[in-house]
């Protein structure tokens, strides 16, 4: 499938919304998978899984975008980061000092999240080839510690769905996804979860309704969750990859 030219900053603004709205809701073991039928249908009971509240979820993401050029399809893989922390149940964010992915340091914002994007210096951001190493050095409530996450990251083909979505109804698919958790879907700001086996996701015309119409994004990224312990407290890792292409919202 060839997807046109879109502008990484949007996209990658994409992605840091839907981290920190999944970022708070997918740190769960609450996996339902034997629950769903193969192929992804938008089976009951396999939606939103319930949260496991941690003192810390820290997101490393590869997002994938492919761009169609005279020569061929190109893929680009981006590497991000967002990590956030808590004292007070996710009430809000607190401090944790310096946070370094693969030795990448993460820009601290205003609110406490902590959030690395490429940029015109590191235009592919993070390299999340090899192993992934999260470095702490801990502030207040939140402990210093290193740690390598031992999960693998989840694979997703390419979106197969057209990207003209009506917004009397739509079904977003992928050619495959394998080794996840659970896959979300978005379409526009429309965001939900399925099952790790999930290849696609029906949003409804109730669903799409609050949608302006004209130029959006669809993504689809599975992720794989695990946890460690450190001063007492748990902290949820999560490896994810997402695939994006531009999409045209219609009535």
């Amino acid at each position: 499938m060839k997807t046109p030219i879109f502008n990484t900053q949007k996209v990658s603004q994409l992605a840091l919304t839907f981290l920190l709205v999944a970022g708070l809701t997918l740190a769960s073991c609450n996996k339902k998978d034997d629950d769903a039928k193969p192929g992804g249908d938008n089976t009951p009971g396999t939606e939103n899984p319930t949260p496991q509240l941690g003192a810390g979820t820290l997101v490393a993401i590869n997002t994938q975008n492919t761009t169609s050029t005279p020569i061929g399809d190109i893929t680009t893989t981006l590497g991000l980061g967002v990590a956030v922390f808590t004292s007070d149940s996710w009430a809000s964010f607190t401090e944790a000092g310096t946070v370094k992915l693969n030795g990448s340091t993460l820009t601290k914002n205003s609110n406490n999240s902590y959030v690395f994007m490429p940029s015109m210096t590191d235009p592919l951001g993070i390299d999340l080839s090899g192993t992934i190493v999260w470095e702490v050095s801990g502030n207040g409530s939140t402990p210093a510690f290193s740690h390598t996450v031992q999960a693998p990251f989840p694979t997703v083909g390419a979106i197969t769905s057209s990207t003209d979505v009506s917004k009397s109804g739509y079904t977003l698919t992928v050619s495959s996804i394998t080794n996840a958790d659970s896959v979300y879907f978005q379409v526009g700001d429309v965001l939900k979860a399925l099952a790790g086996n999930s290849r696609s996701c029906q949003f409804t015309a109730s669903e799409l309704s609050g949608l302006g119409t004209g130029q959006s994004i669809i993504q689809v990224a599975p992720y794989k969750v695990s946890n460690a312990q450190y001063s007492g407290k748990t902290f949820y890792f999560i490896n994810e990859t997402t695939v994006s292409a531009s999409a045209n919202i219609t009535n």
